[in-house]
């Protein structure tokens, strides 16, 4: 009884999946992920720290598969707060009427860091690029879930960071 459950689930997920990555959509949504980072300072130390990230995020389909937009970024690194905004352009590589999609994203986020310190708040602001790759999966014409993997790099006022990272999406696909 569950596996004709689960083909009729798969069916109907199937068959009313329609990609809204054309031209003239709207995309909004955001990701998030969890990592732990090796930190690599100038004067030689390493330190190991965790980090939160989310990031929402909204686009434009400029045309068919191929979307650019803005994000906002909000990290949490033991103590240090991230927050920032950015800018993404995202291509789609099958055909839009495919239930799963193939996709490629690059994006620059400028952000400011504050950190609590024994004499205040100091404040440092840095730049984060990146590439990510990954798969979208759509449930219907309107909602899509991203499993990807990012490869990040940040330049950081004490020095610089390198992430890989496995992020997890959630997108609403707006028609026009």
């Amino acid at each position: 009884m569950k596996t004709i459950k689960l083909f009729f689930l798969i069916s109907f997920i199937y068959t009313s999946a329609n990609a809204q990555i054309t031209e003239g959509n709207w995309l909004v949504g955001g990701s998030g992920n969890y990592s732990s980072q090796t930190f690599k300072f100038d004067n030689g130390e390493k330190e190991k720290r965790d980090v939160i990230t989310i990031k929402p995020n909204i686009g434009y389909f400029i045309k068919d598969k191929f979307a650019i937009g803005a994000s906002l970024r909000y990290e949490k690194i033991n103590r240090f707060d991230i927050y920032g905004g950015g800018l993404f352009s995202k291509y789609y590589f099958l055909e839009v009427d495919k239930t799963f999609n193939l996709f490629a994203q690059i994006h620059y986020d400028y952000v400011n860091t504050v950190s609590p310190l024994e004499r205040g708040d100091t404040s440092i602001s840095s730049s984060y690029y990146g590439v990510r790759v990954g798969q979208v999966i759509f449930f219907n014409s309107v909602v899509g879930l991203e499993f990807a993997i990012e490869y990040e790099r940040g330049n950081l006022g004490s020095g610089n960071v390198d992430n890989i990272k496995a992020v997890l999406g959630f997108q609403i696909h707006l028609e026009k």
